[in-house]
């Protein structure tokens, strides 16, 4: 009797992920269809930035940051300024053999069935109810807004937070009740969703800061309080591979993604503010749905029994306070994605959110909590029986958003266009295959756009007097041979301005390094001393700091990974 009660939670969770994995393969069966088209949106620019991406790490860049093949071949830049996540992690199935489309939906898959399991951990944690936890899980899977961030606007990035969110706040649950482990969630719960969307990872550490403050008492437990602080050390070291090289790139030159009103549109915010009508319902020819889902509607109206029924049980718990403030949070959510919120009025660091609906985001994964639970309080004795009630109901649910999806028979851009590279010419708009908005580019490029379209491919002369022959060029590599020069003459080299360039000088068997430095035309330029001839040897090699961060965060680590294993040899 006592292995077979030792063997029965372990056949559960054996059932429960096949459910969750059946859900998430039902989630994205619409991605089978040819018709379905990821190009749209977002989905351009993410499949662009993976093309970019795989080219560089084949063309063997330290860092693969510099997409070669994008803004006419002069290289275009991603990787220094957009989280780095997503950039690389769906190249595992191009490496396998996929196309780069096949690999963005296989990888979509992937996150929907990794989304449904740290979902159900973190319910399974805080309410100790496996089945109340798959509840949890397939209506996080299946929110509406999930959807929509997959189907209508193939924002690969913001969907992969979806992974993330739970184990944050599992981390954090955990670290105030003084569970063991429970900081190495957080820390690469953190670590992840800041390699992943900045501004939803920073709109997340708000909420984290707030459910802190929740917890007053608990922070005054020295213990908890060093914990969190080493685990936010951790979290700072290992990202500043990304982040340090960040704040370099602004502090060395103008890009368009740091100028003030770029990324913090106040205008497209205020447009796309949410209906409170479009919580319930859909336009009929509306693409994007942000809808709460009717089953979490019944559950979040059921919340004053719900809370009456915990609170003479649960008062004083932690389980408790956490359902109370995921109620509260929830509501803020959707309250601040509506038009009745002036987010025009916030500060400009609080506008980066862009679009004020990518609040349902966490309206989803709170209100996900909280249905969840509602159901578990309300259905006395839930069994297996009424969980599979309850799943064909948000499947039937989730199959009535099916004409919504974006079904296009003839998709404008093709992959291998993409591949290519879209050129700029002087009829590109605002938008650009590949470049997204030019926000990624130096200011002075970005406001020279007509000399990229007729810039010829080669080292130009702007000031003196020098000759240059033989040129072949690579990609980030470039050799010539410079002679007669007369005078200290400027060359600007045919890749667009990021630091990281190293161009040297061969001569007479000694190998001299020139400074590089931004053109008037926000291209990279250096200078050429006095001389008959010599080697010009330029390749992008990354920048010291870069370097160094790279160590710091690899080292950070391998230190985690060993107090970890060293944590699982202790005694329980």
């Amino acid at each position: 009797m006592n292995k077979l009660k030792e063997k029965e939670p372990l056949k559960q969770s054996i059932i429960n992920l096949i459910i969750l994995l059946l859900i998430a393969i039902f989630a994205c069966i619409p991605l089978l269809s040819s018709k379905i088209n990821i190009m749209y949106d977002d989905g351009t620019q993410h499949v662009a930035r993976l093309i970019g991406t795989y080219n560089s790490i084949k063309e063997g860049q330290s860092f693969a940051v510099i997409m070669s093949n994008l803004c006419n071949n002069f290289g275009y830049s991603w990787n220094l300024f957009y989280s780095p996540f997503t950039a690389f992690f769906p190249l595992i199935f191009k490496f396998i053999g996929f196309s780069f489309v096949n690999s963005i939906k296989l990888y979509m898959l992937f996150i929907t069935f990794v989304s449904g399991m740290t979902m159900y951990v973190l319910v399974n944690e805080v309410v100790k109810s496996k089945k109340i936890a798959l509840i949890a899980a397939v209506i996080y899977m299946l929110a509406p807004y999930r959807l929509t961030d997959m189907y209508a606007r193939n924002a690969l990035a913001e969907l992969t937070t979806f992974m993330f969110l739970p184990r944050v706040f599992q981390g954090l649950y955990g670290i105030l009740k003084q569970k063991p482990k429970r900081e190495y969630l957080f820390i690469y719960g953190t670590v992840f969703l800041l390699l992943t969307h900045t501004v939803i990872a920073m709109y997340t550490a708000i909420f984290a800061f707030i459910f802190l403050l929740t917890q007053i008492k608990k922070l005054k437990n020295k213990q908890v309080l060093k914990t969190l602080i080493l685990s936010l050390v951790f979290v700072i070291l290992i990202t500043s591979f990304f982040y340090i090289p960040l704040l370099e790139h602004r502090l060395s030159a103008d890009y368009e993604v740091f100028k003030a009103g770029r990324m913090e549109r106040t205008d497209v915010l205020v447009e796309l503010k949410v209906s409170f009508l479009e919580l319930f319902m859909t336009p009929k020819d509306n693409i994007r749905i942000y809808e709460i889902g009717l089953l979490s509607v019944v559950a979040l109206v059921l919340s004053p029994i719900v809370i009456k029924q915990l609170r003479q049980k649960y008062r004083k718990t932690d389980f408790y306070r956490f359902y109370i403030f995921s109620l509260v949070a929830g509501l803020v959510s959707v309250i601040m994605s509506l038009k009745i919120f002036p987010f025009e009025y916030l500060p400009s660091i609080l506008k980066m959110l862009q679009f004020s609906f990518r609040m349902l985001e966490f309206s989803s994964f709170f209100f996900t909590i909280v249905a969840a639970i509602n159901i578990g309080v309300l259905i006395k004795n839930l069994k297996y029986k009424d969980i599979m009630i309850i799943i064909i109901v948000q499947i039937l649910l989730t199959c009535m958003f099916i004409p919504h999806l974006q079904f296009e028979e003839n998709i404008k851009i093709k992959e291998e266009r993409l591949i290519e590279g879209v050129t700029v010419t002087s009829k590109t708009g605002r938008v650009h295959a590949g470049c997204a908005s030019f926000e990624y580019l130096p200011t002075k490029a970005f406001e020279n756009r007509k000399y990229i379209e007729e810039r010829p491919n080669e080292v130009l002369v702007l000031h003196g007097n020098a000759t240059i022959k033989n040129q072949e060029k690579q990609n980030t590599n470039l050799t010539c041979t410079v002679t007669n020069v007369i005078e200290e003459t400027n060359i600007e080299l045919p890749y667009i301005y990021y630091l990281g360039y190293e161009a040297c000088l061969e001569q007479n068997g000694e190998t001299t390094k020139l400074k590089t430095y931004e053109t008037d035309n926000g291209f990279v330029g250096v200078t050429i001393p006095i001389l008959e001839e010599a080697n010009l040897k330029v390749h992008y090699e990354g920048t010291m700091l870069m370097k160094i961060t790279a160590v710091i965060s690899i080292l950070a680590v391998i230190i985690l990974e060993v107090i970890v294993i060293l944590d699982k040899r202790k005694p329980e």
